[in-house]
């Protein structure tokens, strides 16, 4: 991948309010691509197998335990994107639980435009796979 292509971000979110929102605006964000989004959980290992973004953004529902089950799925698969979970607010207990599952940060969709750009400063540079 050339230096300068930019980073793939899928989105898994089962509002499909908050996914068309997020997904506009990930599209629009200078240095990064919108590879893909799903409204279902189930759904969300298979279109990062398909697209294989680096960085996937995953809603942790209304069962956050649902939720950090799919992180520890996407987390196990070869080459695994970064996750950055989403919950409705952010707590700083369901930030512990969802970085003990494997995601980089937790982000609250009330503040979710300075979230992702806080959590996405705190990725490495490089390109390929991240943590």
């Amino acid at each position: 991948m050339p230096a300068d292509a930019p980073r793939l971000i899928a989105i898994a979110d089962s509002s499909p309010a908050f996914l068309a929102a997020a997904a506009n605006y990930v599209a629009g964000m200078p240095g990064y691509a919108l590879a893909g989004t799903t409204a279902s959980m189930a759904e969300a290992v298979d279109m990062v197998e398909a697209v294989a973004p680096q960085i996937l953004l995953l809603d942790l529902g209304s069962a956050p335990v649902r939720g950090m089950s799919a992180i520890r799925e996407v987390k196990a698969l070869p080459n695994a994107p970064a996750v950055i979970a989403l919950a409705l607010f952010y707590s700083e207990e369901i930030a512990t639980e969802a970085k003990t599952a494997g995601a980089v940060a937790l982000i609250g969709k009330e503040a979710f435009v300075s979230g992702l750009a806080r959590a996405l400063s705190g990725l490495p540079l490089t390109l390929g796979r991240l943590p």
